[in-house]
C-alpha cells in the first residue's frame, strides 16, 4: 500500500492505494468506524499509480509533483515481520525485491512536490531492501537529502551499505529486541 498526505489549507487529504480488495475493504471499514472524512482509499496497483502524462491530483494515475508527503511501504520479503524458522522464499525471490521496490520509489519521487517528504518503510531486515535502496535514492536524485526522523526509536542503519556513517545514523531500523528507551515514553506501544 502507498499512503500519501496532500496538504489542503488547514486540513489534510490522505490518499491510500491498495491492490488487494479485502485490504481495501478493511481500510474503508476502519476509516468509517473512526469517522474520518479526509481519507480516500483506491483499489489500485501502486505500480500504475503514476503517469507522467496525467494531470490528476485526485485519483490514480497521478501526475507529477502532486503530494506534499508520501509514506511508501512497498512490497518486501517481510523477513522482519515475525520470527520465522523456515521461509518459503527462494534466494531468487528475495533478490528480486530491491529492483521491484525501486519502481515504487522512482514513481513516488516523481509524484512528490519539490520540498516534499518521502518516508520509505519496509518490514524486512536485509540491507538490500533498506539501506541500499536509500543509498541508491541519494545517488540517483541528488536534489533529495536524508534528514533525521523524530522520534528516534530504532537502531541506526547498517554501515557499509552505501551510506556514510552520518547517513546511516539517520536511518532507523526496528528489531524485536530493541527500542531506545531514552526517546520512547514508558507507556508507548510502538
Amino acid at each position: 500500500a502507498v499512503v500519501s498526505t496532500q496538504s489542503t489549507g488547514d486540513t489534510g487529504c490522505v490518499v491510500a492505494l491498495e491492490k488487494v480488495q479485502n485490504k481495501v475493504e478493511k481500510l474503508r471499514l476502519n476509516i468509517a468506524k473512526q469517522n474520518l472524512n479526509c481519507i480516500t482509499v483506491f483499489k489500485c496497483d501502486s505500480t500504475k499509480a503514476f503517469d507522467g502524462e496525467s494531470t490528476s491530483s485526485f485519483q490514480p494515475p497521478f501526475g507529477r509533483e502532486v503530494f506534499d508527503r508520501i509514506l511508501l511501504d512497498p512490497p518486501c520479503s517481510a523477513m522482519g515481520q515475525r520470527p520465522q524458522l523456515i521461509s518459503s522464499l527462494t534466494f531468487s525471490e528475495v533478490s528480486s525485491y530491491p529492483s521491484y521496490q525501486w519502481c515504487f520509489v522512482a514513481d513516488a519521487i516523481k509524484m512528490l512536490k519539490p520540498g516534499g517528504v518521502l518516508v520509505y518503510s519496509t518490514c524486512t531486515l536485509p540491507k538490500q531492501e533498506n539501506e541500499l535502496v536509500v543509498a541508491r535514492v541519494l545517488q540517483t536524485f541528488p536534489e533529495l537529502k536524508l534528514v533525521p526522523a523524530e522520534p528516534r526509536l530504532g537502531r541506526p542503519g547498517v554501515l557499509g551499505a552505501g551510506l556514510s556513517e552520518e547517513q546511516a545514523g539517520m536511518v532507523q531500523r526496528f528489531v524485536p529486541d530493541y527500542c531506545d528507551s531514552t526517546h520512547a515514553s514508558a507507556d508507548s506501544d510502538t
